[in-house]
């Protein structure tokens, strides 16, 4: 119940304004076990959801001052959300699909797709646009723990994870840097 809450409200704050994946979450929880991590999948999902359902109102609302706000939250530079614009302008809501899987974060497509699409067409695309990467990331992680860690117990695969992570984000902020 705690890694589907938690899974939950990570999705949730990732399609705001949090800056780090719920797949750190998801390869944390998938540890435990795949059934456990495909469940908090689900979670983070419709947490990703909520927030994005968000983020489409609040751009809706007041587009510049959305991107006043974007632009403020680490990683976010204003050529991504120019890309997104762009984007969207060019293929339109299936942009959706590919511009996370490339760097570009999801709240920024969530922020700008009220210019393009309705909400429930907006929330229809994100469901593979979100579980796609989760549920590759929660079965990924045990594979690879297993396959190249089959030796370490729980606590290890734990801080390997957690290290690769931190490995990921530091050169993720290097690249996206201001």
């Amino acid at each position: 119940m705690a890694a589907n809450l938690i899974s939950f409200a990570w999705g949730l704050a990732e399609a705001t304004l949090f800056f780090i994946v719920p797949d750190v979450a998801l390869s944390l929880i998938a540890l435990k076990g795949v059934g456990l991590g495909l469940a908090a999948c689900v979670y983070a999902l419709a947490g990703a959801l909520c927030g994005g359902a968000i983020m489409f109102y609040w751009g809706r609302a007041d587009i510049g001052r959305m991107d006043q706000i974007l632009d403020m939250i680490p990683a976010i530079r204003p050529w991504d959300i120019e890309k997104v614009r762009s984007d969207l302008r060019a293929s339109g809501i299936r942009a959706i699909l590919f511009g996370p899987l490339l760097g570009i974060p999801y709240k920024i497509y969530a922020a700008h797709a009220h210019m393009i699409a309705s909400i429930s067409a907006f929330l229809l695309i994100s469901i593979p646009a979100r579980i796609v990467r989760f549920v590759l990331v929660t079965l990924a992680t045990p594979y690879l723990m297993n396959t190249f860690f089959p030796w370490a117990p729980y606590q290890l695969r734990v801080q390997i994870v957690l290290l690769l992570w931190i490995i990921f984000y530091s050169i993720y902020f290097f690249i996206k840097r201001k």
